[in-house]
């Protein structure tokens, strides 16, 4: 008989401590609880989500607090309860499982029936509560209906799962298709497929709820600096970072980015914040600033990092994962703040821009007893609100800050969202490479410690033995790192080079490389594995290459070892990433659209990016910011001073207050020019557009 007792107390998840007092007997995954499963010829409720997700916690609330709900599953199930964030492995398989056994795509909480002795899904879904609708039934009802339907097909198993595996080795054969036999751009199909889907209306892509897509956003972003893109299109893009900054999706108080918004016009969002959202979105917002110089493209990027500062920055130097999105039991209970606080609070004057600037007496967004509840959505820009009061823009602007700043006071009195305490060496890497082009950007490069002291943490506390380990939480590392968690941190690493150089960077990143090819490369396919070669054996070991919120780890993996077997001057890394866009062509060619980090990779692979080296003698950064405002997006370029330990090879001939331009297998002579230097970049950027 199964050991029906709730196991999760001693579990240092966030996500699972809050389930460890239901009366459900949740167990970890691990291989006692699937051997148990085994033993019992129980199947198997695997709930994954993550402890900022808003739905995660209404079916906690909604079905499993409810003892009748816990009785049927512990009779029936074994269960087992899953962090995404801790086990992205099991999420992505299963995530996966979703979208072959549905047609759609999966979210959270996901839930899961597996048999105990394949751990292949029979049946998955999503959220459900103890109402039934005309699409779902109750979740008590749908119980019954699993476990009748496992048991009543326990004579057949293999006909009972045959489906799903079937399917996932169609997947297993799409991924091993990797032929060179097209050399064509497949930038003008991705392109064209990504705006069919783009909301003219409203900006942004698809219907509510509306997600950001910081992948959307930077392959348009690139389309720019390619000049592939059209002037519709170009439009499209600067109005959804427009109106996406100044309405409710933006956190126009606190700083920093919602999960998403719960309507197409970006006014209400979900109220979680999540590290890795932001991060993207900072990279975005400071590219963005930094070609357009939109003040509210600058106001939203210094308004990420003002949040990471405030809320995410942990003793350590490394960041958390998450900020939850309720307090209380009320969603954004911390962020919505009444009509009655906000006039008590300003003076006339502040309370008079801030109605023309958010419409506080017709924005309204919900309502408790006779009292209304504002999310602060703008309608009018600071330009246009100091036009209506007749005020210069830099005035209007102090009453702005000083509103601002009481209206957070207010929030101070509250209690504060839960803060997933879990640091995540991806979602880290994902901000760091933010606050590193950020850096560049501002010029100040006041961003840079921040990002340095979350890669000597990483560096320090994460890579061990040269593994890097996933996750930090309450002091111990947990799990060894997988393919995201690699190659997004030497992504990172080669944008802080560019900010500024360190041989301890150059260093990681060089090793982090060997890594990678030794326990995640497919030596007989090509293409980078998820997980490493000595990882758990799960039921499907993928290959990505598709985006979804994240960038592909494939796609950012070819991009990368594209640029380090140039800064490197190591073939293997270039061939390595050939053979990673070969491995994914047939996926990519096929829905460009939903390969936009490989179409970009694919592009660079066709027309390598100029890498610029200089061998700094104390008076070339004003070579480097020549180099990075002529040509930014479009040319590496490394300074590295000469006192410094550890040069790339090609440097070796370099004297001090030289530089070379690298492109492909091509090295230029040595430049003491900088005028020179910058006429070679531009006929070599000429010659490919």
């Amino acid at each position: 008989m199964a050991n029906l007792i709730n196991e999760l107390d001693d579990e240092s998840s966030p996500y699972l401590q809050l389930h460890k007092d239901q009366f459900i007997a949740w167990k970890a995954w691990s291989t006692s609880s699937l051997a148990l499963a085994r033993q019992v010829d129980k199947p198997i409720f695997l709930s994954i989500g993550y402890s900022a997700s808003y739905w995660c916690r209404e079916m906690s609330s909604s079905c499993f607090e409810h003892k009748s709900v816990a009785l049927l599953l512990n009779e029936h199930f074994i269960n087992i309860k899953v962090d995404r964030e801790e086990r992205p492995d099991l999420d992505h398989v299963y995530q996966l499982a979703h979208q072959l056994l549905n047609g759609t795509a999966g979210a959270w909480p996901l839930s899961v029936f597996l048999c105990p002795h394949t751990l292949l899904p029979f049946f998955v879904g999503s959220y459900y509560d103890l109402n039934s609708s005309g699409k779902a039934l109750a979740f008590d009802q749908l119980i019954v209906r699993v476990s009748d339907y496992y048991h009543q097909q326990a004579e057949d198993k293999d006909k009972l799962l045959s489906q799903v595996e079937q399917s996932f080795n169609r997947l297993r054969e799409v991924s091993i298709v990797a032929e060179e036999n097209c050399q064509q751009s497949l930038w003008a199909t991705a392109l064209e497929r990504l705006m069919l889907q783009k909301d003219e209306e409203h900006g942004g892509f698809g219907h509510a709820p509306k997600f950001a897509m910081p992948v959307n956003l930077s392959f348009l972003m690139d389309s720019t600096v390619r000049k592939y893109i059209s002037e519709v299109d170009f439009n499209h893009l600067h109005y959804t970072l427009k109106v996406m900054s100044e309405r409710g999706m933006n956190d126009r108080i606190g700083g920093g980015f919602f999960r998403y918004s719960t309507d197409a016009l970006w006014h209400i969002p979900h109220f979680e914040k999540m590290l890795y959202d932001n991060g993207m979105l900072l990279e975005v917002y400071a590219r963005a600033w930094f070609s357009n110089q939109n003040p509210i493209y600058k106001s939203a990027a210094f308004g990420i990092i003002r949040w990471l500062r405030q809320f995410m920055l942990s003793e350590f130097g490394a960041f958390y994962s998450a900020l939850d999105s309720g307090i209380n039991h009320r969603d954004g209970g911390f962020y919505l703040t009444s009509l009655v606080e906000v006039e008590e609070a300003l003076s006339v004057d502040e309370f008079e821009l801030f109605d023309l600037m958010f419409s506080l007496t017709e924005q309204s967004v919900a309502e408790e007893g006779e009292e209304l509840f504002i999310c602060f959505s703008q309608s009018m820009d600071l330009s246009a609100a100091a036009k209506k009061l007749m005020r210069t823009r830099d005035a209007v602007l102090v009453l702005y800050r000083s509103g601002r700043q009481k209206i957070e006071n207010i929030r101070r009195c509250k209690d504060l969202p839960s803060v997933d305490h879990k640091i995540l060496t991806s979602s880290n890497a994902l901000v760091v490479k933010g606050l590193a082009v950020m850096a560049r950007v501002d010029d100040t490069h006041k961003e840079l410690p921040l990002a340095q002291q979350a890669v000597d943490f990483i560096r320090e506390k994460l890579w061990v033995n040269r593994r890097l380990f996933a996750s930090w939480v309450q002091g111990d590392k947990k799990g060894y790192g997988l393919l995201d968690d690699h190659i997004y941190l030497m992504d990172a690493l080669l944008e802080m080079l560019q900010t500024s150089w360190r041989d301890d960077d150059y260093q990681f990143v060089s090793a982090l490389t060997e890594t990678v090819l030794e326990w995640f490369e497919d030596d007989v396919n090509g293409g980078f594995f998820c997980t490493p070669h000595d990882h758990e054996k799960l039921i499907f070991r993928s290959k990505p290459f598709d985006d979804n919120i994240l960038p592909s780890a494939n796609g950012v993996a070819a991009k990368v070892f594209l640029r380090l077997g140039i800064l490197l001057a190591e073939p293997r890394y270039t061939e390595a990433g050939r053979r990673a866009l070969l491995a994914g062509y047939a996926a990519m060619s096929q829905l460009p659209e939903n390969h936009l980090t490989m179409v970009q990779a694919w592009e660079e692979y066709r027309h390598s990016m100029p890498t610029v080296m200089l061998l700094d003698d104390g008076n070339m950064s004003s070579w480097q910011a020549d180099v990075q405002s002529n040509f930014a997006d479009k040319v590496m370029c490394f300074r590295v001073p000469s006192w410094e330990h550890v040069y790339p090879v090609e440097m070796l001939v370099l004297e001090p207050g030289e530089g070379i331009v690298c492109c492909g297998d091509e090295v230029s002579e040595p430049f003491r020019s900088r005028i020179e230097l910058i006429a070679e970049l531009s006929g070599l950027l000429s010659s490919t557009e």
